[in-house]
């Protein structure tokens, strides 16, 4: 329409100029391309109806711009590490740059004590050092102690992206001197790398998951409990059963009542092997082996070397959702050392009448049982027996028998506070038949970051 219009426009410009028989020429051409454009427009509508609708486009995610600038190179040779993964236990913080989690852990206490008389030790329930009765120390009083010796502090890195389950501890206390307040002591200090593990822990002899829960920070007398530098290698027989093979520094404690000259040899590593039984919620079992060479020399008794051995099993069983009953039982020659009580003696060998050396026959037991009246407070009683044979070539006061005895009451408030009382009761039989005993009463309080 708009093509014919404008037909007809130039027409009626024209026809004021051109002669009438061209007009009617020029009528009849536009006539004509009138019909023309009339037929062609009726074309296009019939070829648009026939054609089908075209589907709408499909949405198409859009590709993100590159980066242009390229990844940091490595540096020094060293590869640079993506962040490790979320840290895999409470606490644990990713080092930025490196594969490594760490956790700082810190754990300070009060233990506030009360005793019947002169324990020995201020600061810890050591049944080594009760004093005798009659002597001048068993004399006295009631005594009252304050002390935070046994706070702790520790790390421990680990880099759980990495083969290799690499490891790093280090803990102290401050129980570095029985004398004075608050003096530094090294706990532990290893590394671990896929099965091995070397450094200063505690020993393969040793069932360090199966200490009674008593508030006093030396716990019972009769659990084995040393530490000292060493090499280890475990490996896992199945998923129950551990196997760990080890040599460790021999610390070689002989009675030298028969000569002041003597002094202590060792030629040989300490041996020895365990076996871990790990049943998840009921419970484990260790069975444990030492074997060792003992050896002194003095001016009268010359140079001498025993044979020392030992055995023992222990269990920390799951009687119930709320019960845990452990026990230990030991047995061996010249391995005074390792008891958690006797190591304060010298009780892996002596020399008898003659001069002649003998390893001493060490025998213990301990039991204890921890009840959890709900998830704030809980109860545990221990009891733990030592026995050491003697010669009769060492002193009236030599080590012979202890006894411990606990039972505590412990409320945690928290995952970080518990608060505690606890009674005690200790007796130091020697050589000679004479014995020393305490009465304990303990209150604590201890604080801790994570668990």
């Amino acid at each position: 329409m708009r093509v014919g219009t404008g037909l007809v426009l130039i027409l009626a410009t024209l026809t004021t100029e051109l002669r009438g028989d061209e007009v009617a020429d020029l009528k009849a051409q536009v006539e004509q391309m009138q019909q023309a454009i009339n037929g062609l427009r009726a074309r296009i509508s019939e070829l648009e109806k026939d054609r089908p609708t075209p589907p709408l486009p499909r949405a198409t995610a859009v590709a993100p711009t590159p980066d242009p600038v390229p990844p940091p190179p490595a540096l020094a040779g060293k590869p640079v590490y993506a962040p490790p993964p979320t840290p895999p236990m409470r606490g644990y913080l990713a080092l930025p740059e490196t594969p490594f989690v760490v956790r700082f852990n810190f754990k300070p206490r009060l233990d506030m004590t009360v005793d019947s008389g002169n324990p020995g030790d201020r600061y810890r329930f050591v049944t080594a050092k009760l004093p005798l009765a009659g002597t001048l120390e068993h004399a006295g009083g009631g005594q009252v102690f304050f002390n935070s010796n046994g706070s702790q502090i520790d790390f421990d890195i680990r880099a759980p992206s990495e083969p290799g389950n690499f490891r790093l501890y280090y803990q102290n206390d401050f129980f570095g001197s029985d004398t004075s307040d608050m003096k530094y002591r090294l706990r532990e200090a290893f590394g671990d790398y896929y099965n091995l593990r070397g450094g200063f822990t505690y020993s393969l002899f040793v069932d360090r998951n199966n200490w009674p829960d008593t508030l006093d920070y030396e716990g019972t007398n009769a659990v084995e409990w040393v530490r000292r530098a060493l090499i280890h290698y475990r490996f896992a027989l199945n998923e129950q059963w551990k196997v760990t093979f080890g040599i460790e520094k021999p610390d070689i404690l002989v009675d030298d009542n028969f000569d002041s000259s003597i002094v202590t040899e060792t030629r040989m590593p300490d041996t020895g092997m365990n076996l871990i039984w790990d049943g998840g919620g009921r419970g484990h079992v260790q069975l444990s082996s030492i074997f060792r060479s003992i050896g002194a020399k003095g001016e009268s008794v010359g140079d001498q070397r025993v044979f020392g051995w030992g055995f023992d099993a222990s269990a920390a069983l799951n009687v119930s959702s709320q019960d845990v009953l452990r026990a230990w039982v030991v047995y061996g020659e010249g391995i005074g050392a390792f008891g958690n009580d006797s190591s304060f003696e010298n009780t892996d060998a002596a020399y008898d009448a003659n001069g002649r050396l003998h390893a001493l026959r060490y025998v213990s037991g301990m039991l204890g049982y921890t009840h959890r009246w709900n998830d704030q407070w809980r109860s545990t009683l221990s009891y733990g027996y030592v026995n050491i044979s003697n010669t009769d070539g060492q002193a009236g006061d030599a080590y012979h028998v202890t006894h411990y005895g606990s039972a505590n009451l412990i409320y945690k408030l928290n995952k970080q506070f518990s608060i505690g009382v606890e009674g005690l009761y200790g007796r130091r039989e020697v050589h000679d038949g004479r014995f020393g005993d305490d009465f304990r009463l303990q209150l604590s309080l201890l604080y801790r970051l994570f668990d």
